[in-house]
């Protein structure tokens, strides 16, 4: 059992190595101009949202989004509404993630994994800058489906173990799971990661899916910390980003844990025909897309609370100043 838990945590690093390369590179082509893009973005809640999206589609996490906005907003480039709306489409940008992940369960995953060769031969052959950066791009995408190869290897093996999939069947309260899908997305810092391994542990009948749901939703809210541990030591518009960032997914989650309770099972037996990792990648879709058109209408309070939540303790400081005066 040691060994394939080793396993398991080897195909997690390299699923996790992968994610990151394919950030850093893609952050190297496109980063300066996603930037840009948030400098000149326009007042437009549904053009923000749309930024957002993109910009976590390309990035390949809404966190590494969320960091820029962060420091953004922290130097005054772009205002605390419209990081708001960007931070609701990049929490739907990197549910594609999840929609990929969901491929390596095709017949088609071994050509995937086969894109680690193809990218090195550009890395290894070409030296035009950004031709490596294409080859660097498109070998982690195949180290990232290599990872998920291994976690499906080893989870196999791990399920023939009768005490281990009668531990995650025996996990039945969803506070307890959903606050486990938080504290490993915080620890590992990758909600994608998180996803990989629940649309897996699935797919072999570990866990039931409407665990998957729940440990999905903590994911969510874990995913928050990154930019929150960026935020600190920034100015107070930057600490709020980081805070609507937390609150955006928490929200969505008090609206949607009630429905997943009563009715996480139906859903599942309405969609009994789709595979089940097509059934966990499209919730987590749904999640991010409901929630933004749910508290769309409410940027404005949102940011007010966070306005609230974290108040300027300069201004503060100049009040009593003149009240002693």
């Amino acid at each position: 059992m040691i060994g394939e838990i080793l396993s398991l945590f080897s195909g997690i690093g390299t699923f996790l190595l992968g994610m990151k390369l394919i950030s850093k590179h893609l952050q190297s082509v496109a980063g300066g101009r996603i930037e840009k893009l948030f400098n000149k973005i326009s007042t437009s809640k549904i053009m923000s949202v749309g930024v957002g999206v993109g910009s976590a589609a390309v990035l390949q996490s809404s966190s590494a989004t969320t960091v820029i906005l962060v420091s953004l907003v922290n130097s005054g480039i772009i205002t605390l509404l419209q990081a708001t709306c960007i931070i609701m489409g990049a929490n739907i940008g990197t549910t594609f993630t999840a929609l990929i992940i969901s491929f390596n369960y095709l017949p088609i995953g071994e050509f995937f994994a086969f894109l680690t060769f193809i990218g090195v031969m550009f890395v290894m052959t070409d030296k035009n800058e950004r031709l490596t950066s294409l080859g660097w791009i498109i070998g982690s995408a195949g180290l990232m489906f290599i990872g998920l190869d291994i976690i499906k290897l080893s989870s196999s093996a791990l399920s023939q173990i009768s005490s281990f999939g009668a531990l995650f069947n025996s996990i039945n309260s969803p506070f307890f799971l959903l606050l486990l899908g938080a504290v490993f997305t915080a620890i590992i810092q990758s909600s994608s990661a998180l996803t990989g391994i629940v649309i897996t542990f699935a797919h072999l009948g570990i866990m039931p899916v409407t665990g998957a749901f729940y440990l999905i939703m903590g994911g969510n809210i874990g995913s928050c910390m990154t930019a929150l541990l960026a935020s600190i030591g920034g100015q107070v518009n930057a600490k709020r980003t980081a805070l609507i960032n937390l609150l955006f997914n928490a929200i969505g989650v008090i609206i949607f844990l009630p429905f997943v309770i009563l009715f996480g099972s139906k859903v599942v037996n309405l969609f009994e025909n789709l595979s089940v990792s097509v059934i966990i990648a499209y919730f987590h879709i749904v999640f991010n897309a409901l929630t933004t058109i749910i508290l769309l209408p409410f940027t404005k309070k949102l940011t007010d609370l966070s306005v609230i939540l974290i108040g300027d303790e300069k201004q503060k400081n100049m009040l009593v100043m003149k009240e002693k005066v």
